[in-house]
């Protein structure tokens, strides 16, 4: 990795880490996950039974989804975000712009354990993909660039003998959640392993949280006002969020 580990025990912690590992115009997302072991990898990787199941989940989705939705999805990503959305297995791996958004949700869970903040030099990692722009700071966008339509479900399942690195890439925020979130994505080709394994690995770093700080952290947060409700905007956790205030 590009850095050693560095432990992050406040929101003071993770700005001063911040402050030494990047640079300003360069682009670096974030990713927390409550375990610090847990590999990148996305949902469709995580278990055997349905790393291959693309096309069948992709299938059955359609079959039952669109009487719900007032606008169905034009396009093949626009049928993967909207699964991405509903929790279905995908390909895509969710990061933000937001290092707070990251600690958030490296905090929010499994109080036991070390979580972490994944860091992660987009451009880096789609150099090890060869994909370039004249502009230094720019990656590939969903719907937009040709360079992404190698990773569309459909041309990954009629070719057999490609198997391409992991991309970053961003997407229209076109969803208050997404919006909220500052959310970019990394997406796997036929090969799901994990970012953090890909080439030198120069691309990623990692801030552990470890499990004894989370509390204060979820605390120092809260006064930031960083809450569910802040990172998912919809109704359900409005009302939540009217629950806790009278906890």
């Amino acid at each position: 990795m590009r850095f050693l580990d560095k432990r992050v025990r406040s929101v003071a912690d993770l700005l001063s880490h911040l402050k030494v590992q990047t640079k300003p115009g360069k682009p670096v997302w974030f990713r927390g996950q409550t375990k610090k072991i847990w590999p990148l990898v996305p949902s469709l990787a995580r278990k055997a039974k349905t790393a291959r199941a693309e096309a069948t989940l992709i299938k059955a989705f359609k079959q039952n989804a669109v009487p719900f939705l007032a606008s169905p999805p034009r396009s093949e990503w626009e049928w993967m975000f909207l699964m991405q959305h509903y929790r279905l297995p995908t390909r895509l791996l969710d990061w933000t712009e937001s290092p707070l958004t990251a600690l958030f949700f490296a905090v929010e869970q499994n109080p036991q354990d070390d979580g972490a903040v994944w860091c992660l030099d987009p451009i880096a990692l789609n150099k090890h993909a060869n994909i370039n722009f004249s502009f230094d700071a720019e990656v590939p966008a969903f719907d937009h660039d040709d360079v992404l339509e190698n990773y569309l479900p459909s041309r990954i399942a009629k070719e057999t003998a490609s198997e391409l690195h992991p991309i970053a890439a961003i997407a229209t925020r076109n969803s208050p959640r997404i919006a909220a979130q500052l959310g970019t994505f990394t997406i796997t080709h036929r090969k799901h392993g994990p970012v953090e394994k890909v080439g030198d690995s120069k691309h990623v770093w990692r801030l552990v949280v470890p499990a004894n700080s989370k509390s204060m952290i979820k605390d120092e947060l809260a006064l930031l006002k960083y809450s569910r409700l802040t990172l998912f905007p919809e109704l359900d956790q409005v009302a939540s969020h009217a629950i806790d205030i009278l906890l």
